[in-house]
């Protein structure tokens, strides 16, 4: 958890500094930096188990799922879903809805290789302009007895958050 919550930090500073750099040298941001307000296509990744009783850690999960392809959809946006885990797979399924890539058996023991081969192909779709979003939907490890349901916008990468008097590290971005 720490390492996540540290890349996150460092991948907002460098967009904040990018965005910095961009705007005085009036240069045009890069797709993954640059928010969008008006996407047409949004990818939703998100994990389940593959097996097992874990009835209220995927139904969270699916329930976000469908909480968010719900409120696209009245927009106009279309949803592609991109599913890791056999139990949220089988229920998108039965519900008759399309679901662009899946996987199963990553969710048990993942290595990073099958992790970055999973996630590469909406990197790579949003990179040439097929979707103009990427979310992840995921159960986050809290302790033994709970869980803590995560959405986070994984591109465009956000720089709202970082301000410029919170950043203190020694990176430094010239032109």
């Amino acid at each position: 958890k720490a390492y996540s919550v540290k890349i996150n930090e460092v991948l907002g500073e460098i967009a904040y500094r990018v965005n910095q750099l961009n705007q005085d040298s009036d240069m045009d941001q890069d797709r993954i930096f640059a928010p969008n307000p008006n996407p047409k296509v949004v990818d939703i990744i998100f994990v389940t188990a593959d097996k097992g009783l874990c009835g209220g850690f995927n139904m969270a999960t699916i329930k976000a799922v469908r909480k968010l392809i719900e409120e696209y959809s009245e927009k106009g946006i279309e949803v592609r879903l991109r599913a890791a885990g056999r139990k949220g797979i089988d229920y998108f399924n039965f519900q008759k809805q399309n679901i662009h890539k899946s996987v199963v058996g990553l969710t048990s023991s993942p290595t990073y290789n099958e992790a970055a081969e999973f996630i590469k192909d909406a990197f790579v779709d949003f990179s040439n302009g097929d979707t103009d979003k990427v979310i992840l939907v995921y159960n986050g490890f809290l302790n033994m007895l709970a869980q803590e349901l995560r959405v986070k916008d994984l591109l465009p990468i956000s720089i709202e958050d970082t301000k410029e008097e919170e950043i203190a590290s020694m990176l430094e971005i010239e032109p």
